[in-house]
């Protein structure tokens, strides 16, 4: 495998939180981190659920970053049944992309009374290898030819 491993101790009530950063559009990430420019974008820690197929980030950042939502709601089953969600397009940036961050949508939550702003799911952990080591009860991520 390639790339930075993090090693994230096990949270008993919440799980595995990562922390991440949410930007606008490619040109804002690059600016960002090439040229230590002043951009608009939010730093988040985001629940990993490999149970999703989509990404989620609250409703509060989605409108920080003022982005527009698709024409079409994405239909998620979830508890309760099928919900329609807005979705949108944002760039994903995790400390084990390096360099690196993935233009990916997410749907829109509302996950202010968690100790997470939203959920990085299989949409995401397709370019991870993410493992449980219960010996000693830690959570491993590490990027895969990302």
């Amino acid at each position: 495998m390639h790339g930075l491993q993090l090693t994230i101790p096990t949270l008993q009530d919440h799980g595995p939180i990562v922390e991440a950063e949410v930007h606008t559009d490619e040109d804002s990430f690059l600016s960002t981190k090439n040229f230590n420019a002043i951009n608009t974008y939010c730093k988040v820690k985001l629940l990993i659920d490999t149970g999703s197929n989509v990404s989620g980030l609250d409703q509060h950042f989605i409108r920080q970053l003022k982005l527009s939502p698709y024409k079409d709601d994405a239909t998620v089953d979830g508890v309760g049944g099928l919900h329609a969600l807005k979705i949108y397009r944002t760039i994903l940036y995790i400390p084990i992309f390096q360099d690196k961050a993935l233009p990916i949508d997410v749907v829109e939550g509302n996950y202010a009374n968690s100790p997470y702003d939203g959920i990085i799911g299989r949409d995401v952990l397709r370019f991870c290898s993410f493992v449980y080591d219960g010996w000693s009860n830690t959570f491993k991520l590490v990027a895969v030819d990302v």
